[in-house]
């Protein structure tokens, strides 16, 4: 199981991976209609989400029942100044993240697997859900960022 867990993670980072890199740059900065996320600010979300994910596999890997933060998406746009980000950096730390968390998770032990944090809301997770969240978030962030791009 765990091998078919990493396969499907590399994968749904490597199609986002993919779609973000095609994507022309008269394109990125366009909002599709509803004022919905431009294909970049989809892609800066994105590396920052894939920055929290990492920070909690390592903290479920190295703590006893850890606390896990979300963050308010809503307010990264405008507090982080996504407009002025480079897409191409965005890009490249989804890809050096994403292969840094491949590499971890290579290693794993059978435990490691079940090891368990806890939500701000008190809810208790296993490490392998978290890792199977993160691959569905990129998985529905490819599917909105692909819509974004054909949309302009």
């Amino acid at each position: 199981m765990s091998n078919e867990v990493i396969a499907e993670f590399r994968d749904s980072g490597q199609r986002f991976i993919e779609i973000a890199r095609g994507a022309s740059s008269e394109k990125l900065h366009k909002s599709p209609e509803n004022n919905e996320w431009s294909a970049a600010n989809i892609i800066h979300h994105m590396a920052d989400a894939e920055a929290h994910f990492y920070i909690r596999y390592l903290r479920v890997l190295t703590e006893n029942l850890p606390t896990t933060e979300f963050f308010d998406e809503d307010v990264y746009p405008e507090l982080l100044h996504y407009e002025k980000r480079d897409v191409n950096a965005s890009i490249a730390l989804i890809e050096s993240i994403r292969a840094s968390s491949v590499s971890l998770f290579n290693n794993f032990k059978d435990e490691d697997w079940q090891r368990k944090g806890i939500t701000s809301d008190g809810n208790e997770f296993v490490l392998i859900a978290l890792i199977k969240k993160a691959r569905s978030h990129i998985n529905d962030h490819a599917n909105q960022l692909s819509a974004a791009l054909q949309a302009n």
